[in-house]
């Protein structure tokens, strides 16, 4: 099966914690974003960034902002991403988790089909990772409907559909970086 999938970047949020954008902020001698824009970009058709700001490291079309006002978080971004897609399925994935897997988009897709789920996500560690969910256009009344309740817990949306998870045990891969220290840390472990 050859399905096209468009990755959409998640990069919309305060970053308050960080005290900065943290797309911006250097991993490695690169921005944290560019490491997530690396790995996935050889795993989907066409690659764009959700953020309400336009980050200059990157062209002006493949940016774009939230649809709905008021930082609503990931579930708008979300929302704004398959608004905006050309392809009917859409990989998410948050700009704060460089070591995600090389192989996440192939390992979830497999269930395209199969057991008609129209979300899939990983998880890890009995954990699920909802910011990395694979999400169908169908997909898009449903996520307004929640939002609109005044809901943002992005899980309980997920769970109130028809969802399929993966498991993936790699150590780290869905390690998030939010504050200076986890930085330093990743600094140092992955030099």
């Amino acid at each position: 099966m050859n399905i096209e999938i468009e990755g959409v970047i998640l990069a919309g949020g305060k970053s308050s914690r960080m005290g900065q954008n943290k797309s911006l902020v250097l991993l490695n001698k690169k921005p944290l974003i560019e490491h997530v824009f690396n790995r996935l970009k050889k795993q989907v058709k066409k690659l764009s960034i959700n953020s309400n700001e336009i980050l200059s490291i990157f062209p002006e079309t493949i940016q774009f902002g939230d649809i709905l006002p008021g930082q609503l978080g990931p579930a708008a971004g979300i929302y704004s991403g398959l608004s905006q897609s050309k392809y009917d399925w859409v990989q998410f994935c948050p700009n704060d988790t460089p070591f995600f897997p090389e192989n996440l988009v192939t390992k979830l897709s497999t269930c395209i089909g199969k057991t008609n789920p129209k979300i899939i996500l990983p998880s890890s560690n009995g954990k699920l990772e909802p910011v990395f969910l694979l999400c169908h256009k169908e997909m898009l009344n449903s996520l307004k409907d929640f939002i609109s309740s005044g809901e943002r817990k992005l899980e309980l949306w997920i769970r109130s559909n028809s969802f399929k998870t993966i498991d993936f045990n790699e150590k780290d891969a869905f390690i998030n970086i939010n504050k200076m220290t986890d930085l330093q840390k990743y600094r140092q472990d992955y030099a």
